[in-house]
C-alpha cells in the first residue's frame, strides 16, 4: 500500500470535480473515515478554487497554470499538500471572520479559509523557491 501519491492539475475551475475524486480515491486508499474524507475534499476545493481564482489570476502563461496536490500518510496523520506557482498568499495569517455581525453588515468572503481551518486539524504554510505550498492535515 501507497504512503505518498501525487498528482499534477492544470489551475482551471473545470479540473476541480477531477481534483476531488484524486482526493477521494487517495485517502479512501488510505483507510481515512468518510466524514473526514469529505472535510478534506472540502477544505482541498476551496483552497483550489482560491489558487484558480485569486492566485493564478490574470497570470501571463495561464497555460503553464498547474497545481500539484501530494497526499501523505505518516504516523497516524494524513497530509494533503498543495503547491501552485500563482501570486504569493499566506491563508494562515487571515484574521477569522465575524461570525456575530448580522448578515447585512458581514464583509464579503472570508469563509472559505475559517472553513478550511475547521475541516482539519493544522494548517501550515511557505513560499518557498517561487512556489506557494499549503499543507493541510488531519489525525485519525
Amino acid at each position: 500500500m501507497r504512503d505518498h501519491v501525487e498528482q499534477e492539475f492544470k489551475a482551471d475551475l473545470a479540473q476541480l470535480e477531477r481534483i476531488g475524486e484524486f482526493i477521494v480515491t487517495v485517502l479512501r486508499e488510505f483507510g481515512l473515515a468518510e466524514p473526514k474524507i469529505f472535510h478534506l475534499q472540502l477544505a482541498v476545493d476551496e483552497a483550489c478554487s482560491n489558487i484558480i481564482k485569486y492566485g493564478y489570476a490574470n497570470a501571463a502563461t495561464a497555460e503553464d497554470d498547474t497545481i500539484m496536490i501530494c497526499c501523505s500518510r505518516c504516523n497516524g496523520t494524513i497530509a494533503v499538500t498543495i503547491k501552485d506557482r500563482g501570486r504569493p498568499f499566506d491563508p494562515t495569517i487571515v484574521a477569522p471572520p465575524d461570525l456575530e455581525t448580522s448578515l447585512e453588515e458581514r464583509k464579503i468572503g472570508g469563509l472559505g479559509i475559517y472553513f478550511m481551518r475547521k475541516l482539519t486539524d493544522e494548517i501550515s504554510y511557505t513560499y518557498k523557491d517561487g512556489q506557494n505550498v499549503l499543507t493541510m492535515v488531519v489525525r485519525y
